[in-house]
């Protein structure tokens, strides 16, 4: 009798063990998973603050630029009446310039977002594909733009529609005047974006 209830107890504890082990698996499985959920967030994170479109990360990376930077080349021009100039040799990216109409964009011209925009600027679809392109790729020029004015730099803004243009807003220090910056960045290779210099009192 004694022996059949040892039995019985090793037999169970055995069981005891062997769920115990089970559900310490389990545990370590569902570790890994929300290790794994973790480091994929992370990734994630990591891919948006490198997106260099992210207005924040233009932002992060211009005023780092700004403290680093030993380029004395790299610094607004004094015309004779005392003004002030951007270096535009410096800002210019040395891009050759392309044909917009041949231009491979990323999006058709025939997608929703390029009618929605074309029909809310009472633009063509073409002229909406290329104001759209302009609008996500301007932020590498004012980038530089931004390094060069300094304290200077008063704000921004993009004009939609049949002429897209970057607008950027100085103090009256700054000269104000139209320029034509060839994109550099694969997205938008050889496009030309038309920037306007305008002051702000």
């Amino acid at each position: 009798m004694n022996l059949t209830n040892n039995h019985t107890l090793y037999i169970g504890r055995i069981g005891l063990m062997i769920a115990s082990l089970i559900f310490a698996g389990c545990q370590d499985t569902q570790t890994a998973k929300n290790l794994a959920i973790i480091d994929t967030s992370e990734q994630s994170q990591q891919t948006a603050d490198n997106n260099s479109h992210n207005a924040d990360n233009l932002l992060n990376k211009t005023k780092k630029s700004s403290s680093e930077s030993d380029d004395t080349t790299n610094k607004l021009i004094t015309t004779d009446d005392g003004k002030l100039r951007l270096n535009w040799a410096v800002i210019d990216s040395k891009t050759a310039q392309v044909d917009a109409d041949n231009f491979q964009y990323p999006f058709g011209v025939d997608s929703q977002p390029v009618l929605n925009y074309a029909n809310n600027f009472n633009i063509t679809a073409k002229q909406a594909q290329y104001a759209m392109m302009l609008s996500m790729a301007s932020p590498e020029a004012l980038g530089k733009i931004i390094n060069q004015l300094g304290g200077n730099y008063l704000g921004h803004t993009f004009q939609d529609g049949a002429n897209p243009a970057l607008i950027i807003q100085t103090t009256p220090a700054i000269i104000a005047e139209k320029h034509d910056y060839v994109i550099a960045d694969s997205f938008a290779q050889g496009l030309v974006l038309p920037i306007e210099i305008v002051n702000k009192n």
